[in-house]
C-alpha cells in the first residue's frame, strides 16, 4: 500500500535506525572529502565520537534485528548467510579500489597531476603491482578511504560465529565484546596494511565493541530495567552532561581559530578512534541516548522529504556507501582543479548528497516495481456454468461467481 505522503512502504522496521544510516552516510562523505568546510555540519568537530560510532552501531543494531528475525529458531543457518555477505562486502571493496585507482590515472592523464595518486596511496600499486596486488586481494593493502568495509567482512564473519552460539542472549555478546577489547587494549593487537608499518584505521579487535553494543542493545532494547534505565531522569541528566562535557573537550570554537581555550584537552588526547576509546563510545551513546528521546518513532521527521531521503538513502546503505567513497576520493580532483574555496567545497558537497538522494529514490522505485512486477495477477473470476434450465445456447450471461475476500 502507497502512503498517501508519498513516503516508503511502511513496515514493522523502525525508519530511525535507516534515517539515522542515511545521514551517517551523508556525514562519512563529507568527512572524508578532503578539508571540506561541510564537515563543520556533521557530528566530527562537536564531540568526542562522530560518524563512524554512528554508522558501525547501528549495523550492529540492524543485524540483530535482522539475525533475530531470520534465524532464531536455526542460528547455524547465520553462519552460511554471514560467509555470503561478507563476500558481497569484500566484492564492493575491491570494486571501490578499481573506479577510485582508474579516476587517480585518468585524472593525472587529464590534468597532470597526480594528486589523486598520492593522496589516496593509488601509486604504490601502479608501480608494484606484483607486490600490492595480492595484498590487496588479502586486505594486506588499505587505501585512506577504503578501510571501513574490511572492517565490516570481519565483524560480519564474527557476528555469523557468534550468533550460532550466543543466540539472543545479549549478556554473552556484552562479555565477548568487553573481554576482547581488554584484550587488545593490553596486548596491542591489531592489523597492519602494505607497506607493514602501516596499522589499520579501525583496529578489528577493538571495534567489535561497536559493533556488539548495537547488537546488544537490539537484544535488550524491550527488556524492563533496559527501559527504565532509558527514562530514567538521572540517566537523562547524565547524557546531558557527557554530551556537554564532549562539546567543552572538543572546543570547535578553538578548532576556527577563534579563541584558544581548551580546558578538556586531555579527553580528546585519551579519545583514541583507531582502537575505539571508552571515551568515545561513552559520548556516543549519550547522543543516541537524547536522539531516542527527541526523534520519536511517530515523529514528523519521518514523514518529512528530508526524513524520507535519508531513510531511503540508509536501506540502500552498501552500494550508497561505497558511491559515497568513490565522491570522497573524486574530491581531492576536484578542489585541486577548482580551488579549494568554500564555495566549491559546498557545491561539490551538495550536488553529491543529492546525487545520493536520486539514486536512493530511483533504486526504491526500481524496488517497487519488481515487486509489483513480480507478484502473480489475480485472474478474471470464471463465469459461471450456466443452468440446467437455461441450456448453453442461453443469450443471458450468467453472473460471475462472488470473490472470495483477500
Amino acid at each position: 500500500m502507497k502512503h498517501p505522503s508519498g513516503a516508503a512502504p511502511v513496515s514493522s522496521r523502525d525508519w530511525r535506525i535507516d534515517f539515522w544510516r542515511g545521514l551517517a552516510i551523508v556525514f562519512i562523505f563529507w568527512n572524508h572529502s578532503v578539508d571540506n568546510v561541510m564537515s563543520w555540519f556533521t557530528t566530527k568537530y562537536v564531540g568526542l565520537s562522530d560518524s563512524a560510532e554512528l554508522f558501525v552501531f547501528l549495523s550492529g543494531f540492524a543485524m540483530a534485528s535482522m539475525f533475530v528475525g531470520k534465524f532464531l529458531d536455526r542460528p547455524v543457518m547465520a553462519v552460511p548467510y554471514a560467509f555470503g555477505r561478507a563476500f558481497t562486502l569484500y566484492l564492493h571493496h575491491i570494486a571501490a579500489f578499481v573506479v577510485i585507482a582508474t579516476l587517480a590515472v585518468l585524472y593525472r592523464e587529464y590534468a597532470g597531476s597526480s594528486v589523486m595518486e598520492r593522496d589516496l596511496f593509488i601509486r604504490p600499486f601502479l608501480v608494484a603491482t606484483e607486490t600490492v596486488l595480492p595484498k590487496l586481494a588479502t586486505l594486506g593493502y588499505l587505501p585512506p578511504l577504503l578501510d571501513i568495509l574490511p572492517l565490516y567482512i570481519i565483524l560480519t564473519l564474527l557476528i555469523g560465529v557468534l550468533f550460532a552460539g550466543f543466540r539472543d542472549r545479549w549478556t554473552f555478546y556484552v562479555a565477548f565484546a568487553v573481554g576482547v577489547w581488554i584484550w587488545a587494549r593490553f596486548s596491542g593487537a591489531t592489523l597492519s596494511s602494505y607497506p607493514d608499518t602501516r596499522l589499520w584505521t579501525f583496529n578489528p579487535f577493538a571495534w567489535q565493541a561497536v559493533f556488539l553494543a548495537g547488537f546488544a542493545t537490539f537484544l535488550a532494547r524491550d527488556e524492563r530495567w533496559f527501559r527504565d534505565l532509558l527514562a530514567a531522569p538521572a540517566t537523562i541528566a547524565l547524557s546531558v552532561t557527557v554530551v556537554i562535557v564532549g562539546f567543552i573537550a572538543a572546543a570547535p570554537w578553538a578548532t576556527l581559530g577563534l579563541y584558544e581555550w581548551r580546558p578538556l584537552r586531555f579527553l580528546t588526547d585519551i579519545a583514541d578512534k583507531a582502537n575505539a576509546s571508552p571515551v568515545r563510545l561513552l559520548h556516543f551513546v549519550a547522543m543516541a541516548h537524547l536522539a531516542s528521546l527527541l526523534v520519536r518513532r511517530e515523529s514528523w521527521l519521518g514523514r518529512s522529504a528530508f526524513g524520507r531521503a535519508m531513510v531511503l538513502i540508509g536501506r540502500k546503505s552498501l552500494p550508497l556507501f561505497v558511491i559515497s567513497t568513490v565522491f570522497a576520493a573524486m574530491s581531492h580532483g576536484v578542489f585541486d582543479w577548482f580551488g579549494h574555496g568554500w564555495p566549491v567545497q559546498v557545491a561539490f558537497s551538495l550536488i553529491g548528497a543529492l546525487v545520493l538522494v536520486a539514486l536512493a529514490y530511483g533504486g526504491e522505485a526500481l524496488r517497487t516495481t519488481k515487486r509489483i512486477a513480480s507478484k502473480p495477477s489475480t485472474p478474471a473470476p470464471k463465469p459461471a456454468a450456466p443452468r440446467a434450465e437455461e441450456g448453453l445456447s442461453s443469450a443471458a450471461p450468467a453472473s460471475p461467481t462472488p470473490a472470495v475476500g483477500n
